[in-house]
């Protein structure tokens, strides 16, 4: 649990197309005590000392990569890390009691997208103890997580028919249907991790392609004791 009692910090993950945005939004015109939360922007200079402490840690921390791995971190992946490792305690000392914090593109993704296409030499055994710390710390300050899926048709529809661009947007519905379970499948890993850290963090799971972004939200509010 974070760490005020009455503050919760919740992740909204889920595939592309699965309606993350619209959820997030339909919680914060639904009830005031609703914000979103944003991890903080490497480009903003005031948060400068945060990158440069955190930078400095997380390159004490983290295995080096051998002469034969195929690349090395970029430099986002490498802000990435430093978020991840700072910011929950910027989180639960940034806002009030009583207040429901919703992160989009949270620490479950941005943890999804560096363990399932970050460089090999992160994902070797040397690496699990870093990994194994980083899911204990975002396990024991997240309140819950909302996971969000939907019909594989249904999601492929939405990619293709916003304006948004995509990886998958003009790619054949093979290519998308492999894409999307890949995506699955590293989620489900990422989650696992993080409940066997914390057995008790609840995972809120929703199908999008039957029930809409304001159902949803509604469902959220009473299941998270905000209304």
């Amino acid at each position: 649990m974070n760490a005020s009692a009455d503050l919760h910090i919740v992740e909204i993950v889920g595939l592309a197309g699965s309606g993350k945005t619209a959820l997030s939004h339909a919680l914060t015109r639904m009830d005031a005590h609703v914000h979103l939360g944003h991890f903080p922007d490497v480009r903003r200079l005031s948060n400068a000392p945060f990158f440069l402490w955190n930078g400095l840690q997380t390159s004490l921390s983290l295995p080096h990569p051998r002469v034969n791995h195929t690349r090395k971190l970029t430099r986002r992946e490498f802000a990435w890390m430093c978020i991840l490792r700072g910011w929950p305690n910027r989180l639960t000392k940034s806002w009030e009691s009583d207040e429901l914090i919703v992160l989009d593109q949270g620490p479950v993704y941005l943890l999804t997208e560096l363990c399932e296409f970050g460089p090999e030499y992160l994902k070797v055994n040397v690496a699990e103890e870093y990994w194994s710390d980083l899911c204990t710390r975002w396990a024991q300050t997240l309140d819950a997580i909302i996971w969000l899926d939907g019909r594989d048709e249904d999601l492929m529809a939405r990619i293709r028919g916003r304006d948004k661009e995509h990886i998958v947007k003009r790619e054949t519905d093979e290519v998308t249907i492999a894409f999307l379970e890949r995506y699955r499948r590293a989620y489900s890993h990422l989650i696992l991790k993080l409940t066997m850290a914390h057995p008790d963090l609840p995972i809120l799971r929703f199908n999008s392609s039957q029930f809409s972004p304001e159902q949803i939200a509604a469902n959220l509010l009473i299941e998270l004791d905000l209304v």
